[in-house]
């Protein structure tokens, strides 16, 4: 059951030092510092669920991305979850609409990568609520070595469990 009033974005511009070894480097970006624009959204139910999502970047150019993410978030912001995910398709189109941001693009660069964190996190939170596992989830449930090792073991008791309820559609690529 999809409930909430969302009452906060935040979004934190998250950077690895990858080119201080060079790592990901190529001849086209020979600097590369992995980056993440890393969304939450909380809404004021009191099941405390967050959704996330996050954004891939080479480094200086998260921080637009996190200033595209602001510039988003009064679509975001009071309003219902319930509205929200009833009509996800109008919500994409009003992201993507913005008359104030339309001219840098909905389509590619900055706004899209803006656009993507906050859909993702809607997704996730959404997905959350209704006690499915989004890939994000998932992987990083796995993957993620900050996570201890007995919430790990839960983490993918669950998973397994849910995997064939899953959200459909999750993805970090935007299309109309």
């Amino acid at each position: 059951m999809v409930r909430g009033r969302i009452s906060r974005l935040s979004v934190r511009d998250v950077r690895f030092p990858t080119s201080l070894g060079g790592h990901g480097s190529d001849a086209m970006h020979t600097d590369p510092d992995y980056s993440a624009a890393y969304v939450v959204i909380e809404t004021d139910a009191e099941d405390g669920i967050k959704g996330c999502g996050i954004t891939f970047t080479l480094g200086k150019g998260t921080e637009v991305v996190v200033c595209a993410v602001n510039a988003l978030a009064h679509h975001v912001l009071n309003k219902d979850l319930k509205d929200i995910v009833g009509d996800f398709r109008g919500f994409y189109r009003q992201l993507t609409s913005d008359g104030q941001l339309r001219w840098i693009g909905p389509e590619k660069g900055v706004v899209h990568l803006a656009t993507a964190a906050v859909l993702n996190a809607v997704w996730d939170l959404w997905a959350k609520q209704e006690g499915k596992v989004t890939p994000l989830t998932n992987k990083y449930c796995r993957k993620v070595k900050l996570v201890k090792k007995k919430e790990r073991s839960k983490c993918w008791h669950k998973a397994t469990l849910l995997t064939r309820h899953r959200a459909p559609g999750w993805g970090t690529q935007m299309t109309r």
